[in-house]
């Protein structure tokens, strides 16, 4: 599967494009719409799937359906999110999504030729989610290189991230991690390196 990382806003969020076998997605779309559009060139997506529903995470969501149609799927605990800017928002920044959704729920799903294993990963947002690909995980605002996401904004949880982060310590450590801010890294480094994973083993 390629995997293209284009970081935009003011935060920096990690917008990713997949393809793999004529399947394009888009993970997290972002900042400018055109920014997107410029990478995908003649290439038409078949879905939009948000991590969760921080603003910085889907500033581009309406332009992209608008262009292309294409269905849009969010963990129904982050709906609230995509609807009301005085909880999605940080420092004065907000966005708002009117397209319909589609409820990504925990399970396996195929979008065209890409299976995906969607794995419910609250404490950050409600409806965070981690989007396992193989041997990648896109794991949005959950887990960082050596951090992991604050829970101290609207609807976040720390308990229930406290949670979150028991179940990935059982996950594959062979996985990468593909974060919504920062750098890739594997599930193995953070395990050993990172502290809110690596203290409570």
């Amino acid at each position: 599967m390629k995997i293209e990382t284009i970081p935009s806003g003011a935060f920096a969020t990690n917008c990713y494009i997949l393809e793999d076998q004529g399947t394009v997605l888009i993970l997290d779309p972002t900042g400018k719409p055109q920014r997107i559009l410029d990478r995908l060139q003649d290439r038409v997506p078949a879905a939009i799937i948000l991590t969760h529903g921080h603003f910085d995470h889907i500033g581009a969501v309406d332009e992209l359906v608008r262009q292309f149609h294409c269905e849009v799927y969010v963990h129904p605990a982050d709906q609230v999110l995509l609807e009301d800017e005085t909880l999605n928002g940080m420092a004065g920044m907000t966005a708002h999504v009117r397209a319909q959704t589609i409820p990504l729920m925990e399970g396996t799903m195929k979008l065209g030729q890409i299976e995906l294993q969607i794995l419910e990963a609250p404490g950050h947002t409600p409806g965070s989610v981690l989007i396992v690909i193989g041997q990648d995980c896109f794991c949005g605002d959950v887990v960082f290189e050596g951090s992991v996401g604050r829970t101290d904004l609207p609807l976040g949880n720390d308990s229930q991230m406290r949670q979150t982060l028991k179940m990935i310590r059982m996950l594959n450590p062979q996985l990468n991690l593909y974060p919504g801010h920062g750098a890739a890294t594997t599930l193995e480094k953070e395990l050993n390196d990172n502290p809110f994973l690596r203290t409570r083993r």
